[in-house]
């Protein structure tokens, strides 16, 4: 019999996971059900996941289960939910023995309720042998080996996660989620490229794209211009400013919790947590935000920030590396986190 261990990084955008087995792999976390019976013979099969559900979306009801980083309280959202994270351990375990057990974390947002993380417990039912829950922030700082005296962001799709890690698990009182997070910016972009041009042609995922690419907060020289259609017909459109004060509106509330942890800190600790600041998810991306929020710590002596190398990734190695490290008798204590 062998244990095979996972670190799983369940985001409302996309879910990655590592396995012990040195797989890693990473789908976006959607499910597209056939709409009739034209699409089940077409495709062969009820549903599909991942890109292949966004490529063939005309022809499928697309779900995306997450709501906020965590399942939306539906059934057909959990059903979803269980059928991606099924995929994603059949992919990261493609061989597994008939007594072979797997043993997994998972990472969520960093106030996940207790109900959220029972929902997760729920749908690994069948699948998964043993699985505990973890904040996000906490599995990013243990991947790097920071989880003293550090504070960090988790920029995801539907929630921004702050924790300020002192040596232990984290608590409410050292944690923030935000719920304005990248779906909340894409949200900012499309209005107000719609306003500026009413007549253009966007979807959420040409959005996405826009933003991957071109995301900053920062003083930009080159000017951001970029290929849409109206009509049908493509044409160049500047979105400099656009995509500036979009970005500036994610920031905000981010920079205001963190200047929150920083002030609620232990003093002796304060000027180590400031310059001590991983920013994570694939919000790190966005040019300038790292300095953005060593700037709205300026009037509280100065901070450091950095981004960290492996976006994708990081996140599911903690959870991994934490599976991999942790003493049987630590299970029950984390699933009470």
């Amino acid at each position: 019999m062998t244990t095979h261990l996972l670190g799983i990084d369940l985001g409302t955008s996309r879910t990655s996971v590592i396995a012990n087995n040195g797989t890693r792999h990473t789908i976006e976390t959607v499910v597209g059900y056939a709409k009739d019976a034209i699409t089940k013979k077409r495709f062969k099969k009820d549903f599909l996941i991942g890109e292949e559900a966004r490529k063939n979306k005309l022809a499928l009801n697309l779900v995306e289960p997450l709501s906020g980083g965590v399942i939306a309280d539906d059934t057909r959202s959990k059903e979803a939910t269980s059928i991606i994270l099924k995929h994603i351990v059949a992919k990261a375990i493609p061989n597994k023995g008939k007594d072979d057990e797997i043993y997994a974390i998972i990472g969520v947002p960093a106030l996940a309720s207790t109900k959220s993380k029972k929902d997760i417990l729920e749908v690994t039912k069948g699948f998964i042998d043993k699985v505990m829950v973890i904040s996000e922030p906490f599995a990013v700082a243990y991947s790097l080996d920071r989880l003293y005296e550090t504070l960090v962001i988790d920029i995801g799709h539907g929630s921004v996660d702050l924790a300020r890690l002192e040596g232990t698990f984290c608590d409410d009182k050292n944690q923030i989620t935000i719920d304005k997070a990248g779906k909340h910016l894409d949200k900012c972009i499309t209005d107000s490229i719609l306003k500026k041009f009413p007549g253009v042609q966007v979807t959420p995922q040409i959005i996405k794209k826009l933003k991957e690419k071109h995301g900053y907060i920062s003083n930009l020289a080159d000017p951001i211009e970029v290929t849409l259609t109206e009509k049908g017909k493509p044409g160049l459109y500047d979105i400099t400013d656009i995509m500036k004060e979009s970005c500036l509106r994610l920031a905000q509330p981010i920079c205001e919790a963190v200047q929150t942890l920083i002030a609620e800190a232990d003093p002796e600790f304060q000027e180590t947590f400031r310059n001590n600041i991983l920013i994570a998810g694939g919000g790190s991306r966005l040019k300038g935000i790292d300095k953005a929020i060593e700037d709205c710590l300026l009037e509280y002596g100065g901070g450091s920030a950095e981004c960290v190398q492996d976006a994708e990734f990081c996140g599911a190695e903690g959870a991994f590396k934490l599976c991999a490290e942790m003493d049987d008798d630590l299970w029950d204590q984390l699933n009470e986190l």
